[in-house]
């Protein structure tokens, strides 16, 4: 029988939730089934301390790897730049494809760092346009919901904002370890954070938290199925757009503001870039949430198309009569 996965917390968190209900290490973790998990967690460690360009060149290489070994993943990539922007040519759609990889894999190589270091040391290399949206509003006394879509730099988004009080939600990964390594590196000691698990996030709990001055970081994006969705366009293809955010701003009167993380090479820096806040939203209409909802996000991932994550399956769900576009 598996467990049900924690929350990652700091001890100062914005629910006070006490440390005890946490996400922590098990002994079971030394077992030979992890072997391979801390030979990762060990290389991880020498990746983080080499130098940038050496790390750049891993990256690439890494990129081109996946690429062309995961033709499964490359196919979802094409089928979703495809049905996004039908107007271009098949050899510019390759050129995004080709540089979305680069990008994820760089990110991957980088990803270490937020494992091993302090987030002093982070955040010289974190940047945020446009964080007076987020303080005018909490201010104000009102929560924040920064409402992001996916990116291959998510996480770095997630660290550039770790002076707020935050609210987020992850994805347990089925490595147990692994789990409980990366998960961590999202709830230092300095922040005031606390990260919940997809399938065991309240409601009412998050309802309530932002009735006061507190940032609830959610990623919005993804295709879930029609519960709590609207079909609405994102960029030239109709896209089953979770909606959740429209009744969760509406019961907490929370300010919902867009972002969005990219990686900026003149600046060599993780940037996460604030929108202005959404006005008048919610509506009284879902379907009009949904597509605002999309037409920000599109706002945001045009900012730098190649470093948007297209391969995720963001059209499995389809309207009646059209096909299931992806190779099962």
């Amino acid at each position: 029988m598996t467990t049900k996965a924690k929350p990652f917390l700091s001890k100062n968190n914005p629910l006070k939730v006490e440390l005890d209900n946490r996400e922590n290490f098990s002994l079971r973790y030394l077992l030979p089934y992890y072997w391979f998990s801390w030979l990762i967690i060990f290389i991880s460690f020498f990746l983080n301390y080499l130098p940038k360009p050496f790390r750049r060149l891993i990256g690439s290489v890494t990129g081109l790897l996946i690429m062309h070994s995961n033709t499964k993943r490359s196919r979802i990539v094409m089928t979703n730049l495809s049905l996004c922007f039908k107007s271009k040519t098949r050899d510019q759609l390759k050129k995004i494809h080709d540089e979305y990889f680069k990008n994820l894999g760089n990110t991957i190589i980088d990803m270490p760092s937020l494992w091993w270091r302090s987030n002093k040391s982070l955040q010289k290399n974190c940047m945020i346009i446009n964080e007076h949206y987020i303080n005018n509003e909490l201010l104000k006394g009102k929560g924040v919901i920064l409402l992001t879509p996916h990116c291959v730099s998510l996480d770095f988004g997630g660290r550039s904002i770790s002076k707020y009080p935050i609210i987020s939600i992850y994805k347990p990964f089925r490595n147990k370890l692994l789990n409980w390594f990366i998960g961590r590196s999202r709830s230092k000691n300095t922040d005031n954070v606390i990260v919940y698990p997809r399938e065991n996030l309240s409601f009412k709990k998050i309802v309530q938290a932002l009735k006061k001055p507190i940032v609830f970081y959610y990623i919005g994006d993804e295709d879930l199925g029609l519960k709590n969705s609207e079909f609405a366009n994102f960029f030239d293809e109709k896209k089953s757009t979770l909606i959740s955010i429209s009744k969760i701003a509406a019961l907490s009167k929370a300010t919902v503001i867009p972002c969005i993380n990219h990686y900026c090479p003149s600046k060599d820096k993780y940037i996460t870039y604030v929108d202005k806040p959404l006005e008048k939203f919610p509506t009284e209409q879902t379907r009009d949430d949904a597509l605002i909802i999309n037409r920000a996000f599109e706002k945001l991932i045009n900012r730098d198309l190649n470093q948007y994550m297209w391969s995720l399956r963001l059209f499995q769900t389809r309207p009646n009569g059209h096909k299931y576009p992806y190779v099962k």
